[in-house]
């Protein structure tokens, strides 16, 4: 049976736009054999560095296929395994050195299976992306960096290793060889942890923020009693309610494990038809940023905030927490959307 092949396009698609990512994921492909005659197009057309191939691609989308002869940097020569270290003594890197060709490509326009697939994130769209990728794991997500060679923080180690790493890049990938911005990081990971990551977004957008939904009767019932101190009422898998004069909707979900962790704030605001929510939907799809989300269900505009209860302070036996919480989200929501109505 042939395996099906991956889609990476919308795998890049469906993490891009849930973190709200400016760049193209980029996947690396460390291969074992020469740049072949249909490839030639692909190559730089000066050398340049590991990293700055990247930073390209990244902004501009495309693929680099590349050899030794095209490396501008002598340590990503030895990171990448392009040549055995002779001088220099560098621990993390692709062993053994017998990497012919490197591929590296934004996901759309990957034809290989990749090896890693790089993000490059602000720290608020790490954290984000450790909510989901750690989502029912008690353990820490664990990093290894120092600041020097980080070729081999965000492409060997991951390769070598088949786990995430966190890279807060080094002097040749921000000034000398390219330009990464002082509030830009590289996230590097095996594919299957990127497929884990877009798969529990599809689950946390089918069930409009919910990873796992709950009926409020599973629900302990001190935490139902807090819901309606705080003004809500109990209804079958939700609580409701009106905040500064608009009805609102809290979904309690579970994690993986079965414990209360997310916690989806709901505004429906009825539009005049279903062109109208649609274009409050692209209009607010440029300005709102996660965990904010806006959808259209026929003539609805549907408003939501998924988040970790720690992400927003949130304590389920204080009523007060959960009030301030819910006022932001609609007082937020309210904003946003007038805007959109100004803007016409």
């Amino acid at each position: 049976m042939t395996e099906k092949r991956v889609d990476w396009e919308s795998i890049d698609r469906t993490i891009r736009g849930y973190l709200g990512l400016r760049y193209h994921l980029v996947g690396i492909k460390i291969r074992g054999r020469d740049v072949d005659g249909k490839e030639s197009e692909h190559r730089p057309d000066r050398p340049m560095a590991h990293c700055q191939m990247i930073r390209e691609i990244a902004l501009q989308g495309g693929t680099y296929v590349y050899d030794k002869s095209d490396e501008a940097c002598p340590t990503a020569h030895i990171v990448l395994g392009l040549r055995e270290s002779k001088h220099i003594d560098i621990d993390l890197r692709v062993k053994p050195a017998e990497t012919k060709s490197i591929v590296i490509a934004s996901l759309d326009h990957m034809r290989e299976e990749p090896d890693v697939i790089l993000a490059t994130v602000t720290p608020k769209q790490m954290m984000d992306l450790s909510i989901i990728l750690q989502a029912g794991n008690p353990d820490l997500l664990t990093v290894g960096f120092r600041g020097e060679a980080s070729c081999a923080e965000f492409t060997a180690k991951p390769f070598m290793e088949h786990k995430p790493n966190l890279s807060l890049l080094c002097n040749g990938a921000r000034t000398i060889y390219s330009d990464f911005r002082d509030n830009e990081i590289l996230f590097g990971a095996p594919p299957e942890t990127y497929l884990h990551v877009a798969d529990m977004i599809e689950k946390i957008t089918k069930t409009g923020g919910a990873l796992c939904g709950c009926r409020t009767s599973d629900i302990p019932q001190e935490v139902v009693d807090t819901f309606e101190r705080a003004g809500l009422a109990k209804g079958i898998d939700f609580f409701f309610g009106r905040v500064n004069g608009r009805s609102v909707r809290a979904y309690l979900n579970k994690d993986l494990q079965g414990r209360l962790q997310f916690i989806t704030f709901h505004l429906p605001v009825k539009m005049a038809s279903e062109e109208e929510a649609e274009k409050a939907v692209q209009s607010l799809s440029q300005t709102l940023s996660p965990p904010f989300h806006a959808s259209r269900r026929g003539n609805w505009l549907d408003l939501t905030m998924s988040a970790n209860l720690g992400e927003l302070s949130i304590d389920l036996l204080e009523e007060k927490s959960i009030g301030k919480a819910l006022t932001e989200f609609v007082t937020k929501s309210t904003e946003a959307l007038n805007r959109t109505r100004a803007a016409g």
